[in-house]
C-alpha cells in the first residue's frame, strides 16, 4: 500500500506589477483624503514650512544665552509679523482689485470691438469664426482668474486664528524636537537624515525666493510707476506671490499687468512692460536664483513643473505656493527615508553622481583624444 507524500502548500509569490498597482490604488485612496481636507492640510503645512524656515534665528537666541521661552515667543511673533504683513497686503490688493476693474469696461468692450474689425475686415475671417474668437479672447477672464489666486490666498487669512495657534504649538512643540529626533535615529536614521534634508531644502528655497520676489517685485514696481500702469502695488504684489510659483508663475504675474497697460497706455506701454518682465525674469528667477537654489533643492525642471500642476489640482492655490516643499516631503518620506530607493533619487533630480560620471566620461575622451593626437604627430 503506497502511502502519498502530502506536499507542503507554497503560497503564490505576488508580482511586482500587482504590488505597485496596490500602491497606487493607496495612494489614490490617501490623495482623495488630502484634496477633501486641504482646507487643513495647506495651512498645516504652511505653518510647518514657517516654522523651519525662522527655526534658525531662535537656535542663535538660545546660542546667545536668551531665554527659551523668549527665543520661542520672538520666533512666533516673527511668523506672526510675515503672516499678517502678507495677509493685509493681500487684503487690500484685493479691495483695490475690485474697484479698479469697473473703471476699465469701456477699455475692455473696445478693444473686443477693435479686435473684431481687425481680425473680419483686415484679414477676411468671416463673422462666425471672428465671433468664436473674440469670445474665446475674455480680458474679464484673466482677471477672474487674478481674483481667484488672490481669494485663494486669502483664504488662510479667513482661517488666520487656527493658522496662528498652529504656529504657536509647532514652535513650542519644536523645542523638543532636536532631543525626540535623536532618539528616533538610533532606530531610523534614514527617516530622521531625510527629514533634516527636506527642512534645509525647504529653508534655502524659501529664503531664497524671498529674496529675489523682493527684488523682482520692487523693479517691477517702479517699472510700472514711471509708466503709470493702473494698481501698479497690486500687480508688483503679484509678482512676488507668484514667484514661489515656479515657472507658470511668471506668466500668471506678466498677463494681468500687461493687459492693464495695453488697457490704459496703448502698446508702447504693453510692450515695454512686456519686454521688461521678460529681462527681469530671465536675468534673475531663470538665471541667477536658480544657481542659489536648484543645487540644494535637487528637483529637476519636470518634475517641479508636475509638481505645481498636481498641487494646485489637489490643494487649490496654496497648494501651486507650497509645490516645491510639498514634493520636497513627499520625496523624504517615500524615497529617501527607505535606503532601498535610493535609486529613484536620480529621477527626481539628485544627478550629482550622474555629473561625476559624465566628467570623468568627458576627461577621458579628452585624454584619449590628446594621446591620438600626439601618436598622430
Amino acid at each position: 500500500m503506497s502511502s502519498k507524500i502530502p506536499r507542503t502548500a507554497v503560497p503564490p509569490a505576488s508580482s511586482s506589477g500587482t504590488n505597485v498597482l496596490i500602491g497606487l490604488a493607496a495612494a489614490v485612496i490617501v490623495l482623495i483624503g488630502f484634496n477633501r481636507i486641504s482646507g487643513i492640510v495647506g495651512p498645516v503645512f504652511l505653518a510647518l514650512v514657517l516654522i523651519i524656515c525662522v527655526q534658525p534665528v531662535k537656535q542663535r537666541l538660545l546660542a546667545r544665552g536668551v531665554p527659551p521661552l523668549l527665543a520661542g515667543m520672538s520666533t512666533v511673533l516673527s511668523v506672526y509679523a510675515m503672516v499678517a504683513a502678507l495677509v493685509a497686503s493681500l487684503w487690500i490688493s484685493a479691495v483695490q482689485f475690485t474697484n479698479l476693474i469697473p473703471q476699465f469696461s469701456p477699455q475692455i468692450n473696445e478693444f473686443s470691438e477693435n479686435l473684431r474689425v481687425f481680425l473680419h475686415e483686415s484679414l477676411g475671417i468671416g463673422e462666425e469664426q471672428v465671433r468664436t474668437i473674440v469670445d474665446s479672447i475674455d480680458l474679464r477672464a484673466v482677471f477672474e482668474t487674478v481674483a481667484d489666486l488672490l481669494g485663494g490666498a486669502l483664504n488662510v487669512g479667513s482661517g488666520m486664528v487656527f493658522l496662528l495657534l498652529l504656529v504657536m504649538f509647532m514652535s513650542i512643540d519644536a523645542t523638543y524636537f532636536p532631543t525626540i529626533l535623536a532618539e528616533v535615529k538610533k532606530n531610523r536614521a534614514p527617516l530622521v537624515e531625510a527629514l533634516g534634508s527636506f527642512a534645509r531644502m525647504s529653508r534655502s528655497f524659501m529664503t531664497m525666493t524671498t529674496i529675489f520676489g523682493a527684488v523682482v517685485a520692487v523693479l517691477n514696481l517702479l517699472l510700472l510707476l514711471v509708466l503709470g500702469v493702473p494698481g501698479a502695488g497690486l500687480w508688483a504684489l503679484l509678482s512676488f506671490v507668484c514667484g514661489f510659483i515656479p515657472y507658470i508663475g511668471f506668466w500668471i504675474s506678466l498677463v494681468p499687468a500687461a493687459i492693464m497697460a495695453l488697457l490704459a497706455g496703448g502698446l508702447p506701454t504693453f510692450v515695454a512692460v512686456v519686454a521688461f518682465y521678460g529681462v527681469i525674469n530671465t536675468l534673475i528667477q531663470s538665471a541667477i536664483q536658480p544657481k542659489f537654489i536648484s543645487g540644494s533643492v535637487n528637483l529637476n525642471m519636470t518634475l517641479t513643473f508636475l509638481s505645481v500642476m498636481f498641487w494646485s489640482f489637489l490643494l487649490g492655490p496654496l497648494g501651486a505656493l507650497m509645490a516645491v516643499p510639498l514634493s520636497l516631503f513627499a520625496r523624504a518620506i517615500l524615497v529617501d527615508a527607505h535606503p532601498q530607493s535610493a535609486w529613484l533619487r536620480p529621477f527626481t533630480g539628485d544627478i550629482s553622481a550622474s555629473k561625476a560620471t559624465m566628467a570623468a566620461q568627458r576627461a577621458k575622451a579628452r585624454a584619449k583624444m590628446s594621446t591620438a593626437t600626439r601618436h598622430h604627430l
